[in-house]
């Protein structure tokens, strides 16, 4: 991510707000199967943006754009979730909201639930 769109998204941070229904399922699934965020940001946005919705304790493991070779829609990030996880791709369900993020899933073997967003029509 380019330093001023990260500095940006670092000041509308406040605005962020979960998305209920994924939410929800993810709250309700807690501790019970194995999940991680998978996301496009730097390691300091995602975990910013996790602590400040309060889920930051919600998941087993954070992959961050950081920390693979490509990013979406390379199916890098979400391979590297899965194994951090010790689950088979084809075992993993993602929920994306971006154009980049279900072609990097599906190029990953994973089954995807797409989750429109008004922000993430790209």
């Amino acid at each position: 991510m380019a330093l001023s769109k990260k500095r940006h998204f670092l000041k509308v941070l406040g605005t962020v707000e979960l998305i209920k229904e994924v939410s929800d399922f993810a709250q309700e699934n807690r501790g019970k199967v194995p999940m991680a965020v998978a996301s496009g940001g730097s390691r300091v946005v995602v975990e910013k943006t996790l602590q400040m919705v309060g889920i930051s304790d919600w998941f087993d493991e954070v992959v961050s754009s950081d920390e693979v070779a490509n990013g979406k829609p390379a199916p890098d990030i979400f391979l590297e979730a899965a194994s951090r996880l010790g689950v088979a791709p084809a075992d993993c369900v993602v929920f994306e909201d971006g154009r980049a993020g279900i072609e990097a899933a599906l190029a990953a073997g994973m089954t995807v639930v797409t989750v429109p967003t008004l922000l993430h029509l790209d």
